[in-house]
């Protein structure tokens, strides 16, 4: 009886460890078909150790906008690619949804396309702003520049891009925000810009 009882209790125990480690796990998830294949960057990103944060930190190896990647895999947790300048270099850009509060495939549209981004469309100091962008910010740039120089602010803290100040994070410590006036960039941290 009593090694019926020990038997019993260890088979409890197992079923709810099982259980409970189930779900913790990064659920794979399928490469939209227009993301399969050659695809481009549609916003410049930093990689660090092979990682790219959704918190968008501007340290490590730039990625430029229009670089050309390939996309190998995807889950819950990130997407993994590869720049085809670097062959067999995996990268991931991984998506903390705590703070992006973007689901992984909502992200790779954001991220990647099958096209480039058609910087003809932006003013010709835009066009110069998003290609050598190095941290510096200039006044007049619009948003959607901003958003394909320096990528897109973590929405835990800029929940919506109508907002007229975003927060950027550096890097873990240091954040910064920036401020719009009629869609163009006109301060950082507060202080006017020139």
């Amino acid at each position: 009886m009593n090694q019926w009882i020990r038997r019993s209790i260890l088979f409890i125990v197992t079923v709810v460890a099982v259980a409970g480690f189930s779900g913790c796990g990064a659920a794979k998830v399928e490469v939209p078909g227009n993301l399969a294949g050659k695809v481009y960057t549609q916003v410049t990103m930093w990689e660090e150790k092979g990682h790219i944060s959704t918190i968008n930190y501007s340290v490590g190896r730039k990625i430029p906008v229009n670089t050309e990647v390939k996309i190998l895999s995807m889950s819950s947790k990130g997407i993994v690619f590869e720049d085809v300048r670097i062959p067999g270099i995996k990268l991931t850009l991984d998506n903390v949804e705590k703070y992006s509060q973007t689901p992984t495939v909502k992200l790779a549209h954001l991220y990647f396309a099958p096209t480039k981004v058609d910087l003809s469309k932006f003013t010709e100091k835009e066009q110069n702003f998003i290609k050598s962008f190095d941290g510096f910010y200039k006044a007049g740039i619009s948003k959607e520049a901003l958003i394909v120089a320096r990528g897109y602010p973590p929405k835990h803290m800029t929940p919506s891009l109508k907002y007229d100040t975003w927060k950027y994070w550096r890097n873990r410590w240091v954040t910064k925000n920036v401020g719009f006036e009629n869609n163009k960039l006109k301060t950082y941290n507060g202080q006017i810009l020139k």
